[in-house]
């Protein structure tokens, strides 16, 4: 066999069987019970680690700064240094 074949023989291989990577496709967002909101990241693929986001009535600025975060979205009219809600397994301060 010549070395030209075995290049063209390699390339007809089927590659490795690798889950695609995750993305974020968008940020759900509905009312909560408690007046407030609920944000839940949803992904290109379903890994059962999605946990909603919760932030009350008075959390808007939290919010705004969590859609920006992730979705690199300007947000009208939030104050400048608002930090971003913690993301999950972290505790607010």
């Amino acid at each position: 066999m010549a070395h030209g074949a075995r290049v063209a023989e390699a390339a007809t291989e089927p590659k490795e069987n690798k889950p695609p990577k995750k993305e974020l496709r968008g940020i759900e967002l509905r009312k909560s019970a408690n007046g407030g909101i609920i944000a839940e990241h949803n992904y290109n693929v379903y890994d059962g680690m999605n946990k909603p986001h919760t932030f009350s009535g008075d959390e808007g600025h939290l919010l705004a700064a969590h859609i920006e975060k992730h979705l690199g979205l300007k947000m009208p009219g939030r104050a400048e240094g608002t930090v971003a809600a913690p993301s999950d397994g972290e505790a607010r301060e």
